[in-house]
């Protein structure tokens, strides 16, 4: 009996000015983490775009069941005039929620600030917090640990597979360390299809 799929793509051409995608097909049909590796320029960002449906594929289909998707973009996307706690709470009413994600990010001492007062580290700690209490079915996240030094990779990790382990959560990296760590499901993005790494070595 055939597997259901929660997030397929079906002979998916997309392109700018140069085709990024042809005849593209996947198919993920267990929820978990999954990490996309690829050389710059081949169209992980853009792929995490059609499945949010802020892009549209000239040409077939792309389903899921997902009724929410939380989405990480490349770029912090920060409210400048809201503290750190109120930027969470302009996606989820769920304070105690979001203080608990917060402190799990170590990031509990600085709810009060605002972005121009943090760093870069911590900007994108605050963004994966708000991304993360948004709370989707599918999750995509663009470069989550740009920034982050190595020690809170390490603690922020089992959080993320703990808080995921019931979503399919789609992860772009370009650190086949963060993403050996982070999952076994491992794939490079070509332009037909996501092919396995074998081994986890790209």
């Amino acid at each position: 009996m055939k597997t259901k799929a929660i997030l397929q793509f079906e002979n998916v051409t997309f392109h700018y000015d140069k085709i990024i995608l042809q005849q593209f097909y996947c198919s993920f049909t267990e929820k978990g983490i999954y990490c996309i590796l690829g050389k710059s320029g081949c169209g992980k960002t853009t792929f995490l775009k059609l499945i949010s449906g802020l892009l549209t594929p000239q040409h077939g289909t792309i389903t899921h069941n997902a009724k929410k998707i939380s989405f990480l973009f490349q770029e912090n996307r920060l409210l400048p005039w809201l503290t750190v706690l109120d930027n969470m709470l302009t996606v989820s009413k769920d304070k105690a929620y979001c203080l608990h994600t917060l402190e799990q990010l170590d990031l509990f001492d600085i709810k009060k600030k605002l972005p121009h007062e943090l760093s870069g580290g911590m900007l994108r700690r605050v963004a994966l917090a708000k991304a993360l209490v948004y709370d989707g079915d599918i999750f995509l996240l663009d470069e989550p640990f740009t920034g982050i030094d190595v020690e809170r990779k390490q603690k922020i990790i089992p959080f993320l597979q703990k808080k995921l382990l019931d979503k399919i959560c789609i992860v772009i990296t370009h650190n086949i360390a963060e993403a050996n760590a982070l999952s076994s499901h491992l794939y490079e993005l070509q332009k037909h299809s996501l092919i396995e790494i074998k081994n986890n070595i790209l």
